[in-house]
């Protein structure tokens, strides 16, 4: 998860590490799975907070209303495709339109708490439609997606995805699931924490030291 490199090295080679973070994407190409001894200790740093935050009235609240409107699946696929499409442009209407909304702030917020540990956080309804995001993503629609699926087929409240090594940021990350329920313990939705893997390990490991 980690290199470390002597003084001497960078300075006889002042561009490797450069060329290292260009290229350790093709070390990893498939993706891995957490041990659970690393699945615990980020469930000891995030899952009380996380908790916390799926029982606000608001966020709940937020869901239902959501769901209340169901889309079809080729509208759902066909708003996916124009975020998709569009998401990379400040024309945007939707995507640059969710971060600003009251609940969107209140989850880049939360997130804040954490320092670079939490990259992003997605609020779904139960179609896997996004409802709040700290930052814009890169989909609409996250139904189709094992982060979003699977922590509706197991008896855990909680499911991790496979580690992926994000090229832009240089770092391994895992998306953590958590579902969203009702007052009849229903799932009606899922949160999405997008995790540095390092800064979160190396904040575990700090505070066991």
């Amino acid at each position: 998860m980690g290199l470390f490199a002597s003084h001497s090295l960078i300075k006889r080679l002042p561009e490797f590490m450069q060329q290292f973070d260009e290229n350790i994407n093709t070390c990893a190409q498939a993706p891995f799975l957490l041990s659970k001894s690393e699945e615990k200790q980020m469930l000891d740093r995030l899952y009380s907070s996380a908790k916390t935050l799926l029982n606000l009235p608001s966020l709940i609240e937020q869901v239902q209303i959501s769901n209340e409107a169901p889309l079809s699946e080729p509208e759902i696929k066909k708003r996916d495709q124009l975020w998709i499409k569009e998401s990379k442009h400040v024309e945007h209407a939707d995507g640059l339109a969710m971060p600003d909304l009251p609940l969107s702030k209140v989850l880049k917020k939360w997130q804040s708490q954490f320092k670079g540990i939490v990259t992003e956080l997605i609020l779904t309804d139960s179609q896997g439609k996004n409802i709040a995001i700290s930052k814009l993503t890169s989909d609409y629609w996250q139904g189709d997606e094992n982060k979003f699926t699977k922590i509706f087929k197991q008896p855990k409240d909680y499911h991790f995805d496979s580690v992926t090594y994000d090229a832009s940021t240089h770092h391994f990350q895992v998306q953590l699931s958590f579902p969203v329920l009702d007052d009849n313990n229903s799932h009606i939705g899922v949160l999405i924490l997008g995790v540095d893997v390092e800064k979160a390990l190396h904040s575990s490991n700090e505070k066991s030291n």
